[in-house]
């Protein structure tokens, strides 16, 4: 058995494969993703547990560097095949020993811990994290790293299709989810580059009026164009008279599909785009078979409450992150840093793409 940390493609390709077949991972972790991070100024790899030649566990790693300070952060995990027998002391002494060889002052691991029912299939149960308390404390410093905290899970129940369960939604929501298809818009799952930059710039532009920070396109669109063609995502724009008025972007991993991002022009009369767009992919997730969509947590009070129309519940893991100070020095300087740091985040992220 071997624990091997990496870049190469092949590896990259296997580990994708893994976790996209283990219910519990997340798209935080897929190679493409993490690569994602290089438009920062961060570097990343994958570890990976090797026996007779199969993966059967590991991690995808984040290593942010802001000056001198380096970090190993572990967005969602880890995972494992569910008959591999975790060997905890080899698995987190393997992770410290890379992390000190790395030069990372601090580690971070963002664990699915969950005893709620609905997803136990996408979580471990919560005595998991009294394994990993073995070697790391509770609690989360590292902030610049999205991490796995919940799903905002609409649950389907014993819904058998789209319909069924749209007849189980209140009439102003079946009326607003109707609307748009109504007055004629269509919903497109587009692929190429040229369709999915127009629909990027509704989400950007959806971003400035909501006085939030996303990625520009050039930083993210090899993620998105290289889950789209490894048929890992979806990119919907919503057209009236053939013009794009709102856009999506969709995630899937083993048993569910996630929502990333998304933005609608805002028009009168507003014939409820936004809900069309959720729509889309609910029906996608009823075609897969699948038993929840993973609406995404956070967003305003507003965006909240819209989230909330179709039955979404809040499901927050159960103390998820862990934490291990391998240089105290220098993590109490970046902690003095950071204070001072977090009110110009959206200006740091900007710099960080030149310091490469």
């Amino acid at each position: 058995m071997e624990f091997i940390f990496t870049k190469e493609r092949r590896w990259l390709e296997l580990w994708d494969l893994f976790v996209l077949d283990n219910p519990k991972g997340s798209h935080l972790i897929l190679s493409s993703w993490l690569a994602s991070y290089d438009s920062y100024g961060f570097d990343y790899e994958v570890g990976v547990i090797v026996k007779n030649g199969v993966i059967v566990g590991g991690c995808g790693i984040v290593i942010p560097k802001f000056f001198v300070f380096k970090f190993y952060i572990i967005p969602h995990g880890p995972l494992f095949s569910d008959d591999y027998e975790v060997d905890d002391g080899y698995f987190f002494g393997s992770l410290e020993q890379r992390a000190r060889a790395r030069g990372c002052c601090y580690i971070q691991i963002s664990a699915p811990l969950s005893t709620n029912k609905k997803i136990t299939t996408f979580s471990y149960e919560s005595n998991v994290g009294t394994r990993i308390e073995k070697f790391y404390k509770p609690g989360k410093f590292f902030q610049y790293v999205y991490a796995s905290y919940g799903l905002n899970w609409v649950d389907f129940g014993t819904h058998c299709s789209a319909e069924d369960f749209l007849n189980g939604l209140t009439p102003k929501v079946r009326r607003n989810i109707r609307m748009p298809y109504n007055k004629g818009a269509e919903a497109i799952f587009v692929k190429d580059e040229a369709s999915i930059a127009k629909g990027y710039e509704l989400i950007i532009e959806n971003a400035k009026t909501g006085n939030y920070q996303v990625r520009p396109f050039e930083a993210f669109k090899e993620t998105i164009l290289d889950l789209i063609n490894k048929e890992q995502a979806y990119f919907v724009v919503c057209k009236v008279d053939g013009i794009p008025k709102a856009a999506g972007f969709f995630v899937e991993t083993k048993g569910f599909i996630t929502n990333i991002m998304g933005g609608v022009l805002r028009e009168k009369p507003d014939i409820k785009l936004g809900y069309m767009l959720q729509w889309e992919l609910i029906k996608k997730s009823f075609e897969k078979g699948f038993s929840g969509y993973n609406i995404s947590m956070g967003g305003s009070l507003g965006v909240q409450d819209f989230k909330s129309k179709f039955g979404a519940e809040a499901i927050f893991y159960d103390e998820p992150h862990y934490h291990l100070i391998l240089n105290p020095i220098y993590f109490r300087l970046f902690k003095f840093f950071d204070k001072y740091m977090k009110p110009h985040k959206g200006k740091i992220s900007k710099l960080l793409s030149y310091l490469k």
